[in-house]
C-alpha cells in the first residue's frame, strides 16, 4: 500500500501531477526531487494505465538520480535505487524491457516486508520520520537500527527528504508512523 501527501488516487489529479512535475523538472534539474517526483507520478500512472512508456521513463529518471552526486542531498541515490529496483521488478513481471543504460550490477530485487518513505515539499525544512514498531521500539534519526531489523535512512535536515524506514522481515502487529 502506498500513501501519498497529494491525492493522486482521485481522477484527474494524476495527469495534473505529471504535467506539473514535468514543468518543475525543466526548471529545477539541479534537485534530485524534481526527477524523483516525476518518476513516482509516472510510475503511478503506468500502474493505472499500463502504458510502458511511463514506467520506462520513470526508471530512466530514477537512474539519473542514482548517477549524479547531489551536494545538498547526500544518500538520495540509495532511496532512488530502492524505488528503481521496485519498478524493475514490476516491469519485468509485465514483460517490459529494462532500459539498457541501467547498469545490471545495480539491478537487484530488494525483498522487504515494510518500506515507509516520507517526503515533503518545502526546501530548507527538517521533517522527521518516526516509526513505533509492534515491540514498542522507536525508530528515528537518533535510533536508526532496531533490534528486529528496522532501519531508518539518513536524517535530511536541509531539503525535501525523503526519509525512509525499511525492514526485511516485519513482526506482525501495529506500526505507528509519526
Amino acid at each position: 500500500m502506498r500513501i501519498y501527501g497529494w491525492r493522486l488516487q482521485q481522477a484527474g489529479y494524476l495527469e495534473q501531477a505529471v504535467e506539473i512535475f514535468e514543468r518543475v523538472l525543466t526548471q529545477r534539474k539541479d534537485e534530485p526531487q524534481s526527477y524523483r517526483d516525476l518518476a513516482l507520478a509516472l510510475s503511478e500512472r503506468w500502474e493505472r494505465s499500463g502504458h510502458p512508456a511511463d514506467v520506462i521513463r520513470a526508471m530512466e529518471l530514477l537512474y539519473a538520480v542514482i548517477l549524479k552526486e547531489w551536494d545538498r542531498f547526500p544518500e538520495i541515490e540509495i532511496i532512488a535505487l530502492m524505488e528503481l529496483n521496485r519498478l524493475i521488478l514490476l516491469a519485468k513481471t509485465h514483460a517490459i524491457s529494462i532500459p539498457e543504460a541501467i547498469d545490471k550490477r545495480l539491478q537487484r530485487h530488494l525483498d522487504l516486508d515494510v518500506r515507509i518513505s516520507l517526503s515533503w515539499d518545502a526546501d530548507l525544512t527538517d521533517v522527521d520520520l518516526h516509526v513505533f514498531e509492534p515491540s514498542g521500539e522507536h525508530a528515528y534519526y537518533g535510533h536508526k537500527q532496531t533490534e528486529m531489523g528496522g532501519l531508518v535512512s539518513r536524517d535530511f535536515t536541509q531539503g525535501y527528504g525523503p526519509e525512509e524506514y525499511v525492514i526485511k522481515r516485519a513482526m506482525p502487529g501495529k506500526y505507528i508512523i509519526k
